[in-house]
């Protein structure tokens, strides 16, 4: 376990043909899975949670549950921004009630923009198990190839950052007071 750190835990290992490791991060949460997903699927507020991101859009949805994103995340200088297009899938197990957000990046969905550098491999999934007494764990594990000139030893140093931040974040505005509580049709609750 690499972090430990305000309910977050973060873990990462190595992944066949990459120099950059895969990471894993859970929290438990107070909160139904629908509230979770809501801010999940919220695209364009990323950047009011997601750590570096400067902005986000749905590109297209295909429908309720899947449909293509695109990102753009600030690197530090001196390195240059990374923007992501990705398709994702929301599908939920009808016998155990998890529901699992897959995330593929999709590298040529829309033309590279100047000035940015295209991530071109991205593979993960956000996951929400439902527990008993209105609590619901958040995994979020990403592998991907950032593409670019940046040293794998750099990518490795930093690479908890992100789902320490994120899923911090989002346990923060799910447990807001202020934060409505959301039930989505498709998804079913325990």
């Amino acid at each position: 376990m690499k972090v430990d750190k305000d309910g977050v835990k973060v873990y990462t290992r190595g992944v066949e043909d990459s120099n950059i490791k895969e990471f894993k991060g859970d929290i438990t949460t107070k909160s139904n899975m629908g509230s979770i997903i809501a801010i999940i699927d919220s695209v364009s507020a990323y950047p009011k949670w997601m750590m570096n991101c400067t902005y986000s859009k749905r590109i297209k949805s295909i429908n309720k549950t899947s449909g293509y994103n695109y990102y753009v995340v600030h690197a530090p200088w001196p390195a240059t921004d990374r923007d992501l297009c990705s398709y994702y899938c929301i599908k939920q197990d009808t016998a155990t009630k998890v529901v699992t957000m897959t995330l593929k990046g999709v590298k040529d969905y829309l033309p590279e923009e100047k000035d940015i550098v295209r991530i071109p491999k991205l593979n993960g999934f956000w996951q929400l198990t439902p527990l008993a007494k209105g609590l619901t764990k958040v995994v979020y594990q990403v592998h991907c190839d950032i593409g670019g000139i940046i040293p794998a030893f750099i990518v490795n140093a930093y690479i908890t950052d992100s789902p320490y931040y994120n899923l911090l974040n989002i346990k923060k505005l799910v447990e807001s007071p202020l934060y409505p509580k959301t039930v989505l049709k498709y998804l079913k609750e325990l």
